[in-house]
């Protein structure tokens, strides 16, 4: 047998055992991937199992927590906060709106008809009484003083006349009554001299009341020539200047000549304030109030109440109030609107409780307070001032009372609550 064949008879056999050990290996290689992919997932699946129970647990405890929780609340009493009534202070403080004036105020008008000289102020000058305000110049008043004073000196020379002609008809008389007992002369010519001697008596008297006459229209004259120089009546501040040198002044006509100036003092300032009603019996004459801006609260003045209308006006059931005070440095002015704060003493002071603890019901105004064993129970009150956050109570309750707030529609009476605090 040659090589060849030999060769052709193993070559096949050869090739018959590789094939299957292949095949073989691929199979191993396939079953060792399935597993790891088997355990990939299987891990996987753990993973998120494990995520779903971490995640799932810490809600069913929150929920458990809750459901314990509501159940408790449910069975304890509703929680109202309590608060605990108090008496009020007996000193009490009302502010009230007041405008304010000055101590004096006049207006200065011309008592001499001229033209203005000069004039030595302006607004804002502070002046003393007596200063010299202004001069006017009176040249028909200074004329008419003139002839005043030669009228008078002439009526005084014919007195000095008429008292002679008078001693001469005194004289003439008595010659004639003594020429009349001898018989020397008739009783006609006697009573002529008579007539005679009390025309001129009387004409004596009529000079000197014309005298009289002249001598007030000099001190008329010589008055109005003094108002020429305007002067002010009084201490203060001008506050109004309508005039200027030139301008011809009209005397006595304040209803259709100009101001010359407008006069106030103001080192003390007089405020009025409306007091209403439910306080116009504790205002008393010679009380002390406080007076403040709005702007400065803290900034304050000292007045006292210096008079009263002592009737309440009928339109706004308000009595009339002046508080005098003192502004020696012209802290506040004239026309501001304060705020003046008194200070009331009362007798009985009343109850003051949150205005959320009144309730309004079928029976009027009621206040829920807590017994020794926290259950409620609704008082009937009668309410006073409101004071916005508190209101006073005059009757119904004490100042130890426990006060529930805002205690609703779902409080009845009897219900045992418990008691909170308010918070701060």
């Amino acid at each position: 047998m040659s090589n060849h064949t030999l060769t052709e008879r193993i070559t096949p056999e050869c090739h018959d055992h590789a094939a299957p050990r292949q095949d073989e290996s691929e199979r191993v290689s396939r079953k060792r991937v399935g597993r790891r992919v088997l355990a990939l997932s299987a891990l996987a699946v753990i993973a998120l199992s494990a995520a779903a129970v971490a995640g799932t647990l810490p809600r069913l405890r929150q929920e458990q927590a809750l459901n314990a929780e509501t159940a408790e609340t449910v069975a304890s009493p509703p929680r109202v906060t309590v608060v605990t009534a108090r008496r009020a202070s007996a000193d009490h403080d009302r502010a009230l709106p007041g405008n304010t004036m000055p101590l004096l105020e006049a207006g200065i008008y011309a008592r001499t008809t001229g033209y203005l000289q000069r004039r030595t102020v302006d607004i804002g000058d502070r002046v003393q009484e007596g200063q010299l305000l202004a001069e006017i110049a009176t040249p028909e008043v200074d004329a008419q003083l003139e002839q005043a004073r030669a009228t008078l000196l002439q009526t005084k020379a014919n007195l000095v006349r008429n008292k002679a002609d008078e001693v001469f008809a005194r004289s003439e008389e008595n010659r004639y009554r003594k020429m009349v007992r001898t018989g020397a002369a008739a009783p006609e010519e006697y009573e002529s001299k008579l007539a005679i001697a009390r025309v001129a008596a009387a004409t004596v008297h009529a000079t000197e009341a014309t005298i009289k006459v002249n001598e007030a229209d000099i001190l008329r004259l010589s008055t109005l020539q003094s108002f020429g120089k305007v002067v002010a009546p009084f201490s203060g501040v001008i506050t109004v200047r309508n005039v200027d040198p030139g301008d011809l002044i009209t005397a006595d006509s304040p209803s259709t000549g100009r101001q010359m100036f407008r006069l106030m003092r103001t080192d003390i300032l007089r405020v009025f304030v409306d007091v209403p009603q439910v306080f116009a019996t504790e205002v008393k004459v010679g009380q002390y109030a406080v007076v403040y801006r709005r702007e400065e609260p803290n900034r304050l003045f000292t007045g006292t109440v210096t008079r009263t209308a002592d009737a309440l006006d009928p339109s706004t059931r308000t009595l009339r109030t002046e508080v005098q005070v003192p502004n020696p440095v012209n802290a506040l002015r004239p026309g501001m609107y304060l705020q003046v704060k008194f200070t009331f003493n009362r007798e009985a002071a009343p109850i003051l409780i949150p205005a959320a603890a009144v309730v309004t019901r079928s029976g009027g105004s009621k206040v829920g307070v807590l017994d020794e064993l926290h259950k409620i129970h609704y008082r009937p009150v009668q309410l006073g001032r409101d004071y916005g956050a508190e209101v006073e109570v005059i009757a119904g309750l004490k100042a130890s009372d426990s006060v529930v707030v805002r205690p609703g529609d779902d409080l009845p009476e009897g219900s045992a609550v418990e008691p909170v605090p308010p918070p701060k």
